[in-house]
């Protein structure tokens, strides 16, 4: 596996619509940022509403409180429909994060990745496999380190020189258990695997309490937190 650092994203949606537009992202569909989790706010945000990536500090209270959430069995999903992949090259976890958002996209309709795209035909190539020989997969795909280098340098934040970073990016998407109940799912390629969040009701206002209940009130004041909604083209 991959052992150099990759230098991370900058969490805006024009690096992340520029990562994922040639490989195959809906035109009915974009990444956007998503300013507040007021609920009045989050009604402008046009539909659908198809994932919700978070950059959050990974530190303090807030990491422990997280490893103490899966050291304990907490939010292990139970279901087939969502697609995961372990994170095996260091500060990737914004290309991941894309990865999560939209390979768990509807196989058909207007908001499905293009068939013929090289998502798709990656997603098809791993779908027999665990998420640690996926992620070896990905190692082996020229497309993966093609379009992080370039989503990387598109942005307007100049490279860092010092690459160990403490930030990190997960993927929230909606999904059905083994129930037949719509959660809400956490993706995280450093966790152990999908990660149940709850009762999805209003997919983007329960994203919302989630982060304020268990990211945003768990950081001590921090406020390294960004947020992109993939969701529906806005209105001219």
């Amino acid at each position: 596996m991959s052992n150099s650092k990759w230098v991370p994203l900058e969490a805006s949606p024009d690096v992340f619509n520029s990562w994922s537009e040639p490989l195959g992202l809906p035109t009915s569909l974009t990444f956007q940022d998503l300013f507040s989790l007021d609920s009045e706010f989050l009604q402008f945000i046009p539909k659908p509403h198809k994932a919700v990536l978070l950059l959050f500090p990974s530190r303090g209270k807030l990491h422990d409180e997280r490893k103490r959430e899966e050291n304990q069995g907490e939010g292990m999903w139970k279901g087939e429909s969502v697609w995961w992949i372990k994170q095996t090259i260091p500060n990737a976890c914004g290309s991941i994060g894309l990865l999560h958002a939209l390979l768990n996209l509807p196989e058909k309709g207007q908001d499905a990745l293009d068939p013929n795209s090289q998502l798709m035909k990656f997603k098809s190539a791993s779908l027999p496999l665990s998420p640690i020989d996926r992620a070896k997969l990905l190692d082996e795909s020229n497309f993966f380190s093609e379009a992080h280098l370039s989503a990387s340098q598109s942005g307007q934040s100049s490279i860092p020189d010092d690459l160990d970073v403490d930030t990190h990016f997960i993927a929230f998407i909606e999904a059905i258990n083994e129930n037949g109940e719509k959660r809400i799912v956490e993706l995280d390629g450093g966790r152990e695997g999908p990660f149940d969040r709850g009762q999805s009701e209003n997919f983007l206002e329960d994203v919302a309490k989630v982060v304020q209940n268990k990211y945003f009130d768990r950081a001590e004041g921090d406020t390294s937190f960004n947020m992109i909604v993939l969701a529906g083209q806005p209105d001219e």
